[in-house]
């Protein structure tokens, strides 16, 4: 092993849980290649931003997206809505916040099966973004290697499924990394970076900003994610004092002790010690373009609740304020809102979660409006999985499909992306379960396509950010992945080198 995979790979494997050590090894990583060219943009300002918000524990998204409008046969959407859910369903239709004028496109041929829909009673904010057109959801959508039309073909044994179906930890990893035949694959988000990190000024600070510390969607074979905190006032950015084992005690120790006498161990300690050091400069470097950087940070009037999530997307758009000052044309950014595997007290538990979600993403809209940014920034919702459509008495259980949200002055919103499913377990083709358990009708790969392409990445690279995507999409003019985004102002770029669509 040498000093380099050290840093790209290991993240310092045995320690790579904490947020430090998160940060050091993404400053010691921040050389990309340029893929597009950046300046075919037509908008005013050459920079977007990408926000990826997990709910992690599965988020039973067929509670937040409700039909109540007619079946394609004729019956009331929201009476077979009723009758499958039972315990779990919201018990009057006029609770719902309607969704105005909803057009449900239907996706590979699926229909979506119901006229008109409504969100939780919960999410007031995220109804007002719809109707205004600010919003979307990708219906159904779910991991996926290739597409799987119907439980026959779930079943046959003839189609490649992803590794894990129902499993926390192999979905949280592959949605972030869109490669779900893989257990080690880099993000979608760290893809990104590799492309277009170069394109920013200040090489010290990686594009990609998490507010979780280390993370999958923000790995990358050259940029990983730069850790901070939500607290961004400039006395707060950086990081912690210096370990007790700077001068080769405490967990270093601790770490040769678990492997006595052994060579390797030795190595290892010494290597991590070398490692910090040079990383630590880069580290201070990066300290001062931050700090500098948010002494100008502008007084955002935009009021944000005082909940987590709300905190971390106002630090996110507190750091776009400065994206001048930082050198940045492109920034991811990474939030974990977590609490979402609700196999009992779901109704309360969804209330209560759903509430935070819908007010932090309009007050983060409204932000990015304030700034002068919304056509410029693209947030979106992952999640492990859908849940079960049928109760389990007190919840639900892990399922596959399930519905996630777009939001930003360039979607084309007011929309539902996607065939939604029937809502009776005895007459859906892609029902693979008495459960109420959905095939996707999407595919990440094509939701992150189409990111991408807004984002500014080549056509021909896009086989190096989501290697699976030939299964489900060929580019040409005009003709995107699922339809959500606004191209208007964007030039796709033709002309840039391929890329090996065998690199995971």
């Amino acid at each position: 092993m040498n000093r380099r995979d050290f840093i790209k790979q290991a993240g310092c494997s045995a320690m790579g849980s904490t947020t430090l050590l998160s940060t050091l090894t993404s400053l010691g990583a921040v050389n990309g290649a340029v893929s597009g060219n950046l300046s075919n943009t037509k908008s005013s300002e050459d920079y977007k931003a990408l926000v990826c918000i997990l709910f992690s524990g599965g988020m039973d998204s067929f509670n937040t997206l409700i039909p109540y409008g007619t079946t394609v046969g004729g019956d009331n959407g929201f009476n077979e809505y009723k009758a499958v859910r039972s315990d779990l369903a919201i018990q009057t239709v006029s609770s719902l916040w309607k969704l105005n004028s909803t057009q449900c496109t239907g996706f590979r041929g699926l229909p979506c099966n119901y006229s008109s829909f409504g969100v939780h009673p919960s999410m007031q904010g995220v109804s007002q973004l719809f109707n205004t057109g600010k919003l979307a959801f990708m219906s159904n959508i779910g991991t996926l290697v290739e597409p799987v039309m119907n439980k026959t073909e779930y079943e046959s044994g003839l189609k490649k499924l992803p590794l894990g179906i129902y499993s926390h930890s192999d979905q949280i990893m592959q949605w972030q990394t869109s490669v779900p035949q893989s257990r080690d694959a880099l993000g979608v988000g760290g893809r990104l970076a590799d492309l277009l990190n170069a394109s920013n000024t200040h090489q010290e600070v990686s594009m990609n900003i998490s507010l979780n510390g280390k993370n999958t969607f923000q790995r990358g074979k050259n940029v990983a994610e730069y850790a901070i905190s939500n607290n961004v006032d400039p006395g707060n950015v950086g990081v912690s004092p210096l370990p007790s084992w700077w001068s080769n005690t405490g967990s270093i120790t601790d770490l040769r002790n678990s492997s006595v006498d052994s060579l390797v161990s030795k190595v290892y300690a010494n290597l991590l010690q070398k490692t910090y050091s040079t990383t630590t400069k880069n580290t201070i470097a990066s300290f001062d373009i931050f700090k500098e950087a948010l002494k100008r940070v502008p007084s955002i009037t935009t009021a944000f609740p005082t909940t987590n999530l709300a905190k971390d997307l106002l630090a996110v758009a507190k750091v776009m304020s400065v994206r001048n000052d930082l050198g940045a044309k492109r920034q991811t950014f990474f939030i974990n809102y977590g609490g979402w595997d609700m196999h009992d007290n779901l109704v309360n538990g969804m209330t209560n979660q759903l509430t935070v979600v819908s007010q932090a993403l309009k007050a983060f809209y409204d932000a990015t409006t304030e700034l002068g940014i919304a056509d410029n920034v693209t947030t979106f919702t992952i999640s492990d999985f859908g849940r079960t459509i049928t109760s389990n008495g007190l919840g639900a259980d892990h399922a596959w499909g399930g519905n996630t949200m777009v939001m930003g002055g360039a979607v084309k919103g007011g929309k539902i992306y996607g065939a939604f499913p029937k809502m009776n377990v005895t007459s859906n083709p892609q029902n693979i379960s008495f459960r109420g358990n959905f095939i996707p009708s999407i595919s990440t790969d094509e939701m992150y396509a189409e990111l991408a392409l807004w984002y500014g990445v080549s056509p021909y690279d896009l086989c190096y950010v989501l290697p699976n995507l030939r299964n489900f999409y060929t580019y040409s003019p005009n003709n995107y992945p699922v339809g959500f985004m606004n191209f208007s102002a964007t030039a796709i770029s033709n002309i840039d080198r391929p890329q090996s669509c065998l690199t995971y």
